[in-house]
């Protein structure tokens, strides 16, 4: 077991820690890069800073449970980023997948048709040096095509979940922007 350890810490590979839950009440931060200044909404977690660049021209609000984000110009859509407590540590296995392909199809509105899984992705985004697991799907809404992606990431006793709802015909894009901030998120 010491050697298993050392190999890991060896490694460069971050073991998860049991850290507390994340307050996501936003405050205002910022980073500077060569002369450059990018806003940062500023998280908390047990006293440590967690920093995240939200999609450019995104609006935000947040509470200590959630954090919620709203592109511009686009009815119909909407991320989110909040957490569920885990009862004990979690791999991505498949016992795991089935149940989170489960949890994204409950998540559905009830009116919701014709959903499926069209999508499983191992590791898309890496959070905290952790590895995540996105399922999307595709339902019909009130005759409207939608499309929900969910990014789960184990951190500990904690489970971050990234989610967008859109249209399909908006999704790709407010994918691509939504993804591409969760690759900000810095814990300090």
């Amino acid at each position: 077991m010491r050697f298993l350890l050392s190999a890991v810490l060896a490694s460069g590979v971050a073991l998860p820690c049991a850290a507390g839950p994340i307050d996501f009440t936003p405050a205002s931060g910022q980073r500077v890069l060569e002369n450059v200044v990018f806003p940062q909404l500023v998280f908390h977690q047990d006293g440590q800073a967690i920093t995240y660049e939200q999609p450019r021209n995104w609006t935000f609000t947040g509470s200590a449970a959630q954090l919620k984000l709203t592109p511009p110009g686009i009815s119909q859509a909407q991320a989110t980023i909040e957490q569920v407590a885990l009862p004990a540590p979690q791999t991505f296995d498949e016992v795991t997948a089935a149940s989170l392909r489960q949890t994204v199809l409950t998540s559905l509105p009830g009116e919701a048709q014709n959903a499926k899984v069209v999508l499983e992705e191992q590791n898309p985004v890496p959070v905290n040096q952790q590895p995540s697991y996105a399922i999307t799907a595709n339902y019909t809404y009130f005759g409207q095509d939608y499309a929900v992606s969910v990014l789960f990431a184990n951190l500990g006793q904690i489970q971050l979940r990234a989610r967008l709802v859109a249209r399909k015909a908006d999704f790709e894009t407010l994918q691509r922007a939504f993804r591409g901030s969760l690759f900000s998120l810095h814990w300090q």
